[in-house]
């Protein structure tokens, strides 16, 4: 190895101990920070975090889902509601205007 190349590869060697140990996070505003972490950090905490909610509405809705077998075989009443009620409000067409009254701030 002669003098050119070493000293080529010290510089390479400054180079790159400069450019990765000073990688911190730059000024993000907090709002954003979970984005820029889930982009620039590899993304796998939020992954396992978002999962976890995943799992939770599956297990919800299946349980509710069972919960409607069991009525509509047994024809069970629940706080004066049966399956026929449920799937009636689920056919049920909306009228948008309807929503848009009831949801309006009220003006004085």
């Amino acid at each position: 190895m002669n003098d050119s190349e070493a000293r080529r590869r010290e510089l390479l060697r400054q180079t790159r101990r400069l450019y990765h140990e000073g990688q911190e996070i730059p000024a993000v505003h907090p709002r954003y920070g979970r984005i820029y972490h889930s982009l620039y950090d590899g993304g796998e905490e939020t992954a396992e975090q978002s999962s976890g909610s995943f799992y939770i509405r599956l297990v919800i809705g299946i349980l509710c889902f069972i919960c409607f077998v069991y009525m509509d075989q047994s024809k069970v009443s629940v706080a004066e509601v049966d399956s026929a009620a449920i799937v009636s409000q689920i056919e049920k067409d909306l009228d948008v205007e309807e929503i848009k009254e009831v949801f309006s701030p009220v003006s004085p």
